[in-house]
């Protein structure tokens, strides 16, 4: 029987939905006080959820100044994009060939997902479905410690995703057409081809991000 979630951990959900979802902006200010009463709760949890998401990269905790969400700067988008590349250039041929079937299933959903929101013109939903996609070859790689490894920066990923890539129209476009790329690599069992697409799409998230925290003035 699973234990029931402690405080901390509920906050630290909603804090962190809140930011993936863009209702936090990068760099907001939060206040401890605000969030207690906001979740009815006293300011304890909210210090210990706030800890547990320093821990996942969401939140700097500053001395003297407070608890900001994080907004990163143009080196800590190359440094976040390198690691990811390594990890993720790992775990997508393991998942080929240890659970191609499964993983194939989910990189589908995630696509349709895609398309869907595309269709219905919603941002979030297709960044959403972005986390996904990558997500399926972590969950189906055979290996826990790529996903461990992984799990550190997703909060992370899931966050500029959703505040610097897909409000783009043009980059949600490229971004489905790798997707449909990397799929039929993967159905057709072409191993070169998958880290080829797959490659690529990762690294041009470096100039992406900087180029679009420099139109929101946010670069650092």
């Amino acid at each position: 029987m699973d234990r029931p979630k402690s405080l901390a951990v509920l906050v630290a959900e909603r804090l962190r939905e809140a930011i993936v979802s863009t209702e936090l902006q990068l760099g907001q200010a939060l206040s401890e006080e605000q969030i207690a009463a906001t979740m009815n709760v006293s300011r304890t949890p909210v210090r210990e959820a706030l800890t547990m998401l320093q821990l996942q990269g969401l939140i700097d905790i500053k001395p003297q100044r407070g608890s900001f969400v994080f907004k990163p700067d143009a080196e800590d988008i190359a440094a976040l994009v390198a690691y990811r590349h390594i990890l993720e250039m790992a775990a997508a041929p393991l998942a080929l060939s240890v659970a191609p079937e499964a993983t194939l299933r989910d990189l589908a959903a995630s696509v349709a997902m895609m398309e869907a929101a595309r269709a219905e013109d919603h941002p979030l939903d297709f960044a959403r479905a972005d986390s996904l996609f990558h997500q399926a070859f972590f969950t189906h790689c055979g290996n826990r410690y790529l996903s461990e490894a992984y799990g550190i920066a997703s909060g992370r990923l899931a966050a500029l995703r959703a505040h610097l890539a897909a409000p783009l129209t043009m980059h949600r476009s490229r971004a489905h057409a790798d997707h449909l790329d990397m799929i039929e690599a993967f159905r057709a069992v072409d191993r070169k081809r998958l880290l080829a697409v797959l490659g690529r799409h990762i690294l041009a998230m470096t100039d992406n991000y900087v180029g679009a925290l420099k139109e929101t003035g946010s670069v650092r």
